[in-house]
């Protein structure tokens, strides 16, 4: 049905159909179909929605508690919350340097409230990642940044990955990017690949879904302010690879997050990347 209505459309322009080529490897940065691809992707705004952040100790645990209080832009509490991806809430905590990295699923009490067991590993800034969808308002962002307690470590420089290969457990990743790593390009449409096999032997493996999808990719800037979350792109991705889709909104390094999933464990596969 998409072939024909892309057919359609260039019909009525009054247009010629241009010579096929393969999409896999020549993706387009410009035109329908990236337009079309950018349609499935998350609008990443807060949309005067905010999240208030208590802490609190829960008892006979000593564990840190993080209570989450959404407020919709007249500063009521929030009860209408729709899932995305399986979860009522995202919560994606990452360090100020990128060095850490963590994705939970807080729980939804009522009334606008969630609460989530959180050990944040040292002291210093932090960068609290919100994602719900609130009145059937669509994908809502928020982002603040919280200060942990205790002595913050040395601020790490972020430099770009030497090898596009990781192993995380028993699985090994590697990263390809088309069209290539060198013609990364803000404001272009890119296909990032991770390839997968067992570390030991070198076999094919199976993943598991992980949130509704064959994986997901958070994507930070250095600075931690272009801040981007895409999910598996189902009909490009296939037994020992997943892809995805994504577009960097400026040029400069970014650490990006594919997670995964193996017999119920969730892999986190970061990597570093330059974009032009």
């Amino acid at each position: 049905m998409m072939i024909y209505f892309l057919c359609a459309i260039i019909l009525l322009m009054g247009c010629s159909v241009p010579p096929m080529y393969n999409k896999d490897y020549e993706p387009p940065s410009k035109g329908l179909l990236p337009y079309l691809q950018k349609g499935s992707m998350a609008n990443f705004s807060n949309q005067g929605y905010s999240v208030l952040l208590y802490d609190a100790e829960e008892i006979g645990t000593g564990e840190q508690v993080k209570l989450l209080q959404v407020l919709n832009p007249n500063g009521e509490s929030v009860r209408d919350f729709s899932e995305d991806m399986t979860k009522l809430m995202h919560l994606i905590v990452v360090s100020r340097d990128l060095q850490f990295f963590s994705h939970v699923h807080p729980d939804y009490e009522g009334e606008g409230i969630f609460r989530t067991a959180l050990d944040l590993p040292y002291g210093g800034d932090f960068l609290f990642v919100t994602e719900f969808i609130p009145d059937q308002k669509g994908i809502t962002v928020h982002k603040q940044w919280v200060r942990g307690e205790g002595e913050p470590p040395s601020i790490m420089d972020l430099a770009v990955s030497e090898n596009y290969v990781e192993t995380v457990g028993q699985v090994e990743f590697q990263l390809s990017v088309h069209p290539s790593f060198k013609e990364l390009r803000s404001g272009e449409m890119a296909m990032l690949v991770f390839s997968y096999r067992d570390a030991d032997t070198g076999e094919p493996i199976e993943l598991e879904p992980y949130l509704g999808t064959g994986g997901h990719c958070v994507i930070l800037d250095e600075t931690a302010n272009q801040y981007v979350h895409v999910h598996a792109v189902e009909g490009m991705s296939s037994s020992g690879s997943v892809m995805f889709h994504a577009e960097f909104p400026a040029a400069g390094i970014y650490k990006l997050w594919g997670q995964f999933q193996l017999k119920g464990e969730v892999l986190v596969v970061p990597f570093v990347i330059q974009v032009k």
